[in-house]
């Protein structure tokens, strides 16, 4: 029975982690409505950029976003949400992905897998604080539970999110990520 109840626990939070793209897939659907328009002026003005480039920000806040998606692989790998930490805020909702991998690997490992930058697309920007609508591939990831060997393939999929970066004293970090604007 203990072992029932672990790997119930593990497939959990493997659960979870695969809803968290959903998710926010679902969040960004909500409220859009197939032919309906709007006369109202968009609130902001959205830049579209080449996927994974954002060349008119400062490079330190792009590198901090490559940084952050090289972090989730390194995590998807490791197990270790160590890296996500070092490029974002205490409290922001992106350290989540990390305590995951973390919670993961305490009893499975994941196989294969990657995060890639899809697209980014500036929202907003000020000298201090760039708001960013960001894509974010996952490739498919083999779950294998170390105990049993019992493997789970997850799919890949396309994560959208909201990211907020802050600049304090010349250092980028991402303050913020959610499934809204």
């Amino acid at each position: 029975m203990p072992y029932m109840k672990s790997s119930r626990r593990v497939l959990s939070i493997g659960g979870l982690l695969l809803l968290i793209p959903i998710g926010f897939s679902i969040i960004l659907s909500l409220g859009r409505h197939e032919g309906a328009v709007s006369t109202a002026p968009g609130a902001t003005k959205i830049v579209e950029s080449p996927p994974g480039i954002m060349s008119d920000i400062p490079a330190a806040a792009n590198t901090v976003l490559v940084k952050y998606v090289d972090a989730l692989t390194a995590g998807l790998h490791t197990g270790s949400g160590i890296a996500i930490k070092e490029v974002s805020e205490p409290g922001c909702e992106c350290r989540v992905i990390g305590d995951s991998f973390e919670a993961i690997y305490a009893k499975a490992n994941l196989v294969g897998g990657a995060y890639s930058l899809k697209q980014s697309t500036i929202i907003n920007r000020t000298s201090s604080q760039i708001e960013l609508k960001v894509v974010i591939h996952m490739s498919d990831t083999t779950h294998i539970v170390r105990k049993t060997g019992a493997k789970e393939v997850w799919k890949g999929t396309d994560i959208s999110a909201y990211f907020t970066l802050t600049n304090i004293d010349g250092l980028w970090k991402i303050r913020q990520t959610s499934g809204k604007p």
